[in-house]
């Protein structure tokens, strides 16, 4: 039994390292908003919409390759991504044409599919013992907001010393190092004893999942986190500079949020534990658009700057452990990749319009007012149908074919 519990804190460990390291990366990808424009001589729309496709791609691969990993298991589909990410930030060090960007952001988006976010807190989910699921998947979750801290301050450090194309170079140099950790999962069994219960079961699972009031309503609701993420990690540091705000500041509070983000997850993960986790998961909506409403109505000064990226840190990656977490109540482990993955794809669609849409609202009126109170309205939206979301097992379950 000992043996089985280290062999589960393990899983979680690597998961951990690579998703510090990934969505760390990821979210960085703002500080290369102004640069990359400037060397492209093109406006924001260009480099926000390549961003969007590489967003939408995520959410697609994410969930197929979740599917692989319900089968499978996680190895191999980690060993793809990390090589594809790697490859997607490298091709970007030198983007000499539009194709040349969008290729960088497919590429980075097949590599999130496979080793990002969604994909790291449902194999923390599959992996831990029953009562240390939520924990496994906090713990996740807050790896990946330590890793918002923990690269984008280097980054914006090489950006300045060496300049924005070695400073991908040498992220994605680190990126494909993380394959020596790949070996250390050996040991994790996920397979599906049978094909073709595998595939059945699966089939019947999601026409069930999608004809289920709550799981609409869940994945709506995560619609709209997707495009609060992407527009603040990508748009935030451009819209303080536009205001006067200097770049290291900029900076700075978009790493900030990777800290305070920590204490918002094992916090909401905490308060999931103890409530109907539908509750706080709709609260953290609301909460969004009254943080966001106060920052648009403050007169722009750095203590402002840094207040709203330290408040909005502890609303950001909270949503993805308590939304998987329902997922849970609702079917159980066995597809839970599977069904983060649908869910995932509705993310990475708020996701793209919440890049695309930036770049488009600053180059059309010259500032991202707009697109701030649109956001706040989302998250309106947002609170009302999570609300409503009752964490309990889908009435299909005892139709659903479970693999022997």
């Amino acid at each position: 039994m000992e043996t089985k519990k280290v062999e589960w804190q393990l899983v979680i460990l690597v998961c951990s390292i690579i998703i510090i390291m990934v969505m760390g990366v990821r979210q960085s990808l703002g500080l290369f908003l102004e640069p990359i424009t400037n060397f492209m001589n093109s406006g924001k729309e260009f480099f926000s919409f390549a961003i969007g496709v590489q967003a939408i791609i995520w959410g697609l691969v994410t969930f197929f390759l979740g599917i692989l990993i319900d089968k499978f298991g996680p190895q191999k589909v980690l060993a793809f991504g990390i090589i594809s990410f790697a490859s997607g930030i490298f091709l970007m060090s030198n983007p000499t044409s539009e194709l040349t960007l969008f290729s960088a952001t497919t590429l980075m988006g097949f590599g999130l599919g496979g080793a990002g976010m969604a994909t790291m807190v449902s194999i923390a989910g599959k992996v831990a013992p029953v009562n240390k699921r939520s924990l496994a998947m906090g713990l996740v979750a807050a790896a990946a907001s330590f890793g918002q801290f923990a690269v984008v301050l280097p980054t914006m450090w090489m950006n300045k010393a060496f300049g924005w194309e070695t400073s991908l170079i040498v992220l994605a140099s680190v990126v494909i190092g993380l394959l020596i950790f790949l070996p250390l999962l050996n040991s994790t069994n996920n397979k599906s004893n049978s094909a073709q219960d595998f595939g059945n079961s699966l089939q019947q699972t999601i026409m069930f999942s999608l004809r289920e009031k709550n799981y609409i309503l869940l994945i709506s609701g995560f619609f709209v986190c997707g495009f609060h993420v992407t527009f603040i990690a990508l748009h935030l540091p451009a819209d303080l500079i536009s205001k006067g705000i200097s770049s290291e500041i900029a900076g700075w509070s978009l790493a900030i949020i990777g800290v305070t983000n920590i204490i918002g997850t094992l916090g909401f993960g905490w308060l999931g534990g103890k409530v109907k986790k539908p509750m706080p998961l709709s609260i953290i909506y609301l909460l969004r658009s009254v943080t966001i409403t106060i920052f648009v109505l403050s007169p722009p000064s750095p203590f402002i700057a840094l207040l709203f990226g330290a408040v909005i840190g502890i609303l950001w990656l909270a949503t993805v452990p308590m939304t998987n977490a329902i997922i849970l109540s609702f079917i159980g482990p066995k597809y839970l990749a599977t069904l983060s993955g649908i869910c995932f794809i509705c993310h990475q669609l708020g996701a793209v319009l919440g890049a695309w849409l930036g770049g488009r609202f600053f180059d059309e009126y010259g500032s991202y007012e707009n697109m701030w109170w649109l956001s706040v309205a989302l998250g309106i939206i947002a609170f009302l149908l999570t609300v409503t979301v009752k964490e309990e097992p889908f009435s299909v379950n005892s139709e659903i074919k479970q693999p022997s």
